[in-house]
């Protein structure tokens, strides 16, 4: 009877070992399952993560690219309208009357400039003369409400300063708010 007792206990140790590695093993297949999940779920949004910082980077370089643009045709505008000054003022005072009636009278009829190259190195000589004045007493050039750019004349020759302060102010206004 003992041996009978004996042989039960060791059956029911026996059954509850394997049951308890069958669980186990359960667990651990399960454990392992779920860390895949995390670990897949994890590279999901890394790579997202990932997607947007490329977007991200895209855009500011497309907004920095168009505030590079902005501030060209700005300052492009703005020398556009000093000349287009300086003209209106000295252009006329240093060409004779006859000249000038010539040049008007051939840009009207579409005449061929060439034709008028006197007329036309009179007007070149006064505008030399004028921008040599202005640039001696200093080119303010205010592309942005508030910057002022200069060109002045140095050792015989003309100045512009572009630092990295004096491009980064003329920038700013172009970029915005910027989230970063």
């Amino acid at each position: 009877m003992e041996i009978q007792i004996q042989d039960l206990v060791q059956s029911i140790k026996k059954d509850g070992i394997e049951e308890a590695r069958k669980q186990a093993d359960e667990i651990v297949a399960a454990a392992k399952v779920q860390a895949q999940e995390i670990v897949a779920a994890s590279k999901a949004e890394a790579a997202k993560n990932i997607e947007n910082a490329e977007r991200e980077i895209e855009s500011t370089k497309a907004l920095i690219k168009q505030a590079e643009r902005d501030a060209v045709l700005s300052v492009k505008k703005e020398l556009e309208n000093m000349l287009g000054r300086i003209m209106a003022e000295k252009v006329s005072a240093g060409l004779s009357d006859e000249s000038l009636a010539k040049l008007i009278l051939a840009a009207l009829n579409g005449e061929d400039p060439a034709a008028y190259a006197v007329e036309i190195g009179e007007a070149k000589a006064s505008l030399k003369g004028a921008l040599a004045a202005e640039l001696k007493k200093g080119l303010e050039i205010r592309p942005v409400k508030g910057n002022v750019m200069r060109l002045v004349s140095k050792d015989g020759s003309g100045f512009f300063d572009l630092s990295d302060a004096e491009i980064a102010a003329l920038l700013k206004p172009f970029l915005g708010e910027m989230k970063i």
